[in-house]
This record gives structure tokens, sequence and C-alpha cells, in this order.
């Protein structure tokens, strides 16, 4: 059975080109080097693991394999910086602060009296207590 390459994609026929070319210059048992593997990778991204293992006569399982390996892990969203103006003065009522950093910390006041100074001394001293 014939394996028949997308028109459609050039970058395809390329790489196969190149595969071809490799395979014609080295021993039968030689390590596909890592600039081939990338590109097959990065092809089997966009058009599927398996039209790009059988167009590039590669084994299915180790083509998938390399697309785990490289994924790198999404980095983490850095935390928000919220700023708080305390010049505004706290509801008669009290209010509820709530803070928290990147590293899964928090620290919640409930204020029911005092000054806006008071309450940004008060959070500051108790985060830093617990640095």
């Amino acid at each position: 059975m014939s394996t028949s390459l997308p028109s459609a994609d050039t970058r395809l026929a390329e790489t196969a080109a190149a595969f071809a070319q490799w395979r014609s210059r080295v021993p039968r048992a030689s390590p596909i080097p890592a600039e081939l593997w990338s590109r097959a990778v990065e092809l089997a991204r966009t058009l599927g693991v398996s039209p790009v293992a059988r167009a590039l006569k590669l084994d299915y399982t180790r083509l998938k394999q390399r697309m785990k390996v490289g994924v790198p892990a999404p980095a983490p969203e850095p935390p928000a910086f919220v700023e708080l103006s305390l010049g505004v003065p706290v509801a008669p009522r009290g209010c509820t602060l709530a803070l928290s950093d990147g590293h899964g910390r928090s620290l919640r006041i409930e204020w029911t009296g005092g000054s806006p100074g008071e309450l940004s001394a008060l959070a500051e001293r108790l985060w830093e207590a617990t640095s």
C-alpha cells in the first residue's frame, strides 16, 4: 500500500525528503538526529501523529512519546498585585481584608473598628510574622 503525501503541506514533503536523504547516508540502526525529530514533532502537532508517522516512516509510538517529552509545563501565572489605598475611611460597620501570595499563604482580617492606619499596620505586622 502506498502512502501519499498531502499535496497541501509542503513542509511535510520537505521533511520526508530530509529523512530520506539522511537515511540514504547512514547505517540502518543509526539514531535519528534531534533536528529531524524536532521537525517531525512540530508537524505531528499540526497534522496529527498517524499521518506524519506514515509519511516519514517513523514508529507511531516513538513519535507520540517525543511529542509528550517536548512539551514544557505551562508556567504558572504570576500572582496579581492589588494596591489597597487606605486613605479612604473604613466603613463604620467594618470590613474584611483578605491577603494572599503566590505560595499559597493567605491572611484574612475581619476589621470592625479603628482607623485605616491601624488596619495597615496590623496587616503588615501579621504578614511579616507569617513569613
